[in-house]
């Protein structure tokens, strides 16, 4: 399978050298990952999603992406995969799979080759923007630097700080992961903002993305990036059901949407969940996702006798199953550590659910005009414990909290926020 996966990435590397310079559309060179299967490709559901949404607006879009070894690819619970025949319009796309090579010999194997691939998407590209993944195997990176070098204008987008978060994740580890660890955020963190300053535009998913990034870019925005439409909004008569719920003293319904790993905090989620258990507390906290602490989630369950507080529900393959889900919780609980600008919460406005968790600029911009949300400093999970006990205790408040969400959700939707990238991408990148 990983010879068919080499075989397919040198048939792209061949077909495209063929093709006309004529250029057109919008070239978009990402992490998200491709599958090759039976002759078929696959890619993530959510980001089929954003792709018909730059068709809508670019009339044609080139995909450069990673293709996964089938070996990894179906070790992996927590990606729902979608046939790419199935896009609206498929004629509107081009797939182009891209090696991967997330190792210094394999990006040394690969460079030359998936350097001139990437030199000709740009050439033959009307619009290009690149959205960067760290440093080895990155080809946003090397496409950026391409585009640079054929002076044509192009756009980053990022949805997480990199070099922050690899220092955040690695505290914890053995001495030579740490040193390591400090390493790649140095020289990461040097790469991209080369690459930024000589952007055109970027694009930065939420506060912390934009404070961290846009000094390096003069022409820099505040973005969302969202993949729920304007109908997935809570509907008004079930937004009031649910505050009167609340009202009424409902036991407090906690969820938590996301993957199991160390940059999400999960144990610290059960710490302050177990806080407010012993404060006297009614609730139920679900955590719908997979990841590579589920056991030890697991284990911290059931060595604190938690088993009837929390339930790991696992991961929810069902778009309209896993948003109704958070829309029947009051609290989505979140412990993030790292500087990243998860969607998570954005869902939870949407589905008139309160944000309650670790403080960060991208919460804070969230909720800083309509509010929605109640937060606290990071790592301080006594405090997350406190402050769900309080919210119990205060009835009304959180009842407003919950109100304020499903307003504030209403002014996310995919339509609008990719429409108002793409007249950004057109006006700047002329």
């Amino acid at each position: 399978m990983a010879n068919l996966a080499t075989q397919q990435v040198d048939e792209s590397i061949r077909l495209t050298a063929a093709t006309n310079t004529s250029q057109k559309g919008m070239l978009l060179v990402l992490p998200v990952p491709l599958r090759f299967v039976d002759g078929r490709l696959f890619f993530e559901a959510q980001a089929c999603n954003g792709l018909e949404q730059w068709a809508d607006n670019f009339g044609f879009v080139t995909v450069a992406a990673l293709l996964m070894p089938e070996s990894l690819a179906a070790e992996q619970t927590n990606i729902v995969w979608r046939d790419t025949a199935t896009l609206a319009d498929p004629q509107r796309f081009e797939f182009v799979p891209l090696p991967w090579a997330y190792s210094f010999a394999l990006f040394g194997k690969h460079y030359r080759a998936t350097q001139s691939l990437l030199a000709q998407l740009v050439a033959r590209s009307r619009y290009l923007q690149f959205c960067l993944g760290g440093l080895v195997g990155d080809w946003a990176a090397v496409g950026a630097i391409a585009a640079h070098r054929q002076k044509r204008p192009y756009a980053i987008h990022m949805d997480w700080v990199e070099h922050e978060h690899i220092l955040q994740v690695s505290k914890d580890k053995s001495l030579p992961k740490r040193l390591k660890a400090r390493v790649f955020s140095v020289l990461i963190e040097k790469y991209n903002g080369w690459i930024m300053r000589r952007a055109a535009l970027g694009l930065w998913h939420g506060a912390d993305c934009y404070s961290a990034y846009s000094p390096l870019c003069h022409n820099s925005f505040l973005v969302h990036d969202i993949h729920t439409k304007a109908l997935d909004a809570i509907a008004p008569a079930a937004l009031s059901e649910k505050v009167a719920a609340v009202l009424n003293g409902q036991p407090i319904q906690i969820c938590y949407a996301g993957r199991m790993e160390t940059m999400k905090a999960p144990l610290d989620w059960i710490k302050a969940i177990e806080r407010a258990h012993h404060l006297g507390i009614n609730l139920k906290a679900t955590w719908l996702g997979a990841g590579s602490l589920r056991e030890e989630m697991q284990r911290m369950i059931t060595d604190r006798g938690l088993e009837a507080v929390i339930e790991l529900a696992g991961f929810e393959s069902d778009r309209d199953c896993l948003l109704q889900k958070i829309r029947a919780a009051h609290v989505m609980l979140f412990t993030h550590i790292t500087s990243e600008s998860p969607r998570c919460l954005i869902e939870a406005l949407i589905s008139g659910t309160a944000i309650v968790g670790y403080q960060s600029d991208y919460a804070d911009d969230l909720v800083k005009e309509l509010g929605g949300g109640a937060f606290v400093p990071i790592h301080q999970w006594k405090q997350l414990g406190d402050l769900i006990t309080t919210l119990s205790s205060d009835r009304p408040r959180l009842a407003q909290l919950v109100q304020q969400a499903g307003e504030n959700g209403k002014r996310f939707n995919s339509e609008v926020v990719f429409h108002e990238r793409s007249k950004l991408l057109k006006a700047y990148l002329v």
